[in-house]
């Protein structure tokens, strides 16, 4: 309710002030996303400080306390690791060398991207067996012999109808390994995207504000 000063008939004249216009949907996104475009150096530190969080505790690091005790554990880690990701592949269906190239990378990129100095990732058992059951379904499937290598599908490949031989056809030019990592890392890349895809329930909970 507003006051006019204006006298009418000896008496001040009320007038109710209606509700403001909604902004239209247009008018809200563009305002919307002009405050999360908008870039400063501050912002870009700070996403950079998150996305990277090597960078917060790096400057601060110590070699004459804590290089020597690092590098020992890391020699330790290595020697006990490099046999347990051999032993890790065979579980999987998989070659030695597939393994210790995801125990070497996957612990470089939690080195820059990771948030505790205390967890421990990599490959371990029971994802193994996992992944080397549905390497061995696949495999059969294909006309392949899990239990041996060679250059294409194997001799017991009558057995199958005549879409999966129209399959293993095509496999003629890969081999045994060459198609077990392909269905591993199948199966891997459909389950990272399944487990980020959780990220929604965050985004719903968290709102543009």
């Amino acid at each position: 309710m507003e006051e006019f000063p204006e006298q009418q008939g000896g008496g001040p004249v009320l007038v109710r002030r209606g509700p403001p216009e909604p902004p239209g949907l247009h008018k809200t996104l563009k305002s919307r996303l002009q405050g999360s475009c908008v870039c400063s150096v501050q912002r870009a530190r700070g996403l950079l400080l998150d996305l990277f969080p090597v960078t917060r505790w790096l400057c601060r690091y110590s070699l004459r306390e804590d290089l020597a005790g690092d590098v020992m554990s890391g020699l330790v880690i290595g020697i006990i690791l490099v046999p347990q990701a051999i032993a890790y592949s065979l579980l999987a269906g998989l070659q030695p060398i597939y393994s210790l190239y995801t125990s070497f990378f996957a612990n470089l990129i939690y080195f820059l991207m990771g948030t505790s100095r205390h967890v421990s990732v990599g490959i371990f058992s029971l994802l193994c067996l996992m992944v080397g059951q549905v390497v061995d379904r696949e495999l059969l499937l294909a006309g392949f012999d899990p239990a041996q290598d060679g250059p294409g599908p194997g001799d017991n490949s009558s057995t199958l109808n005549a879409s999966v031989t129209t399959l293993a056809l095509g496999l003629q030019d890969c081999g045994r390994d060459c198609y077990a990592i392909r269905v591993a890392t199948a199966l891997t890349l459909v389950t990272g995207i399944y487990q980020t895809s959780w990220c929604g329930n965050t985004i719903q909970e968290h709102p543009w504000q």
